[in-house]
């Protein structure tokens, strides 16, 4: 987890300054996912893919009752963008990783941002429509709960309640 935070810090470090002056939410998608990203964790029930394109985890995560559809970084020799179905805390549908950091989103804020960008990947198409994500945040309601507490969280407080 530590590799994957340092090279994160590391992608979004030339953006920074610009963040800190212009007072944007996120100065980079790595950033944002250090910010608000969660750690997901891989058993041996989770179901392996090696190359797991984006809309098939999204896919998976609406056939699984109470999965979620993950978008962020896993760490495999490096830092790699990738998409995941999880399920409470763990990856049930993925790429093999040592580790994963990623943002659980809303079914229809994915729907959302897939049929204005024309892109499968959410966050991680790093289409210029996502700058306005970046300078405002995510907009209420684009948040699932997940995971386990990120690099940057200083409490819950960064997780929406969740949803019954």
């Amino acid at each position: 987890m530590e590799e994957l935070t340092a090279a994160l810090v590391e992608l979004e470090a030339p953006f920074r300054t610009l963040v800190d002056d212009s007072e944007w939410a996120h100065a980079s998608v790595e950033g944002l996912v250090l910010d608000i990203g969660t750690w997901w964790a891989a058993d041996a029930s989770m179901r392996v893919a090696p190359h797991v394109a984006f809309s098939v985890a999204f896919s998976e995560a609406l056939r699984l009752q109470g999965a979620v559809y993950v978008e962020g970084y896993i760490w495999d020799d490096g830092p790699v963008a990738a998409a995941w179905c999880g399920l409470g805390s763990r990856v049930v549908y993925g790429p093999r990783a040592e580790a994963y950091l990623g943002v659980p989103l809303s079914p229809h804020f994915c729907r959302r941002i897939q049929q204005r960008n024309g892109t499968a990947a959410v966050l991680m198409s790093k289409h210029p429509n996502l700058l306005p994500l970046l300078r405002d945040g995510l907009p209420r309601g684009a948040l699932r709960p997940g995971g386990t507490q990120g690099p940057r969280a200083v409490d819950e407080g960064n997780l929406p309640p969740p949803q019954l």
